[in-house]
């Protein structure tokens, strides 16, 4: 299929999609998808990197969630509904004839797609989750409102992108990237509007995955930057014991970015585990 830059109309919508198909064609039968998933206010762009790492032995489809990227942008006083959320994603799928994947997220992008697992589980054929809690961490509430009353106040106060420079430490490590990189962050996730954040931020935070983890019945992977506050550390390893099938791998002198980063590790890591769940 190689690449496809396309739109889809998902629940009146459109939803930015990528799909690329690098398999043989003649494979029977056809090769698996990966879906990858952003994090908060992040887009397509932020896993460019696995599709060549994937793309010769999966189809791999990455979207830009409603409000991101150049997805359609709803307007003041709309607020995001985390389940709705991860039925676009679904809905995606449906349109593009796809019935299960493999869904790969990164913060927040792996709570949308646990709440996935939970909604369509014949539809998830396996979760990967980089440094994805069941449930925020109160100091992360805190530590986004960089001084002002909230973070919602940071946000109207300096728009998502100023907003992302002033944060950006505790996304990425910044000691490991240049300059340049680190402004790219910022006018990716300039492209959401300050309201549309501020939903995202306040609804996505709400989801407590605790009551419902042991329902999760995908193969799930989390990956963790071990550079981390003791909360997450802590969070990830008891999530791995409560997922029925459930593994927890830790990558040395990281914390947040390990996606972007890090991602020949990221999927050598994904691939091992894809092969003891075969085995």
């Amino acid at each position: 299929m190689g690449m496809i830059y396309q739109t889809a109309r998902v629940a009146g919508a459109d939803l930015h999609y990528h799909l690329a198909d690098y398999t043989d064609p003649w494979r029977s039968p056809p090769a698996e998808t990966f879906l990858l998933y952003p994090g908060y206010c992040r887009n397509i762009e932020f896993w460019h990197a696995w599709v060549p790492l994937l793309g010769r032995d999966y189809r791999v489809l990455r979207m830009d969630p409603l409000g991101y990227g150049h997805s359609t942008k709803p307007g003041p006083g709309f607020q995001y509904d985390p389940e709705r959320t991860a039925r676009d994603a679904l809905e995606l799928m449906d349109h593009l004839c796809i019935d299960r994947v493999h869904w790969v997220g990164e913060s927040t992008g792996g709570k949308i797609g646990m709440l996935a697992a939970l909604l369509a589980p014949e539809r998830i054929a396996s979760i990967t989750a980089c440094n994805t809690t069941a449930k925020t961490a109160t100091e992360q509430v805190g530590t986004y409102a960089i001084g002002e009353r909230d973070q919602a106040t940071a946000l109207q106060k300096y728009g998502v992108g100023e907003w992302c420079r002033r944060t950006l430490q505790y996304r990425v490590d910044t000691s490991k990237i240049p300059p340049a990189l680190g402004e790219w962050w910022a006018r990716e996730m300039d492209r959401v509007p300050p309201h549309l954040a501020i939903s995202a931020f306040q609804q996505f935070s709400k989801i407590d995955l605790w009551p419902r983890i042991g329902e999760i019945r995908a193969p799930t992977l989390l990956i963790l930057g071990d550079d981390c506050p003791d909360n997450r550390r802590m969070q990830l390893t008891e999530m791995s014991r409560r997922l029925p099938r459930g593994k927890l791998v830790t990558i040395e002198g990281f914390d947040f970015g390990i996606h972007y980063l890090l991602p020949e590790r990221c999927v050598a890591a994904v691939r091992e585990f894809l092969d003891e769940q075969s085995a």
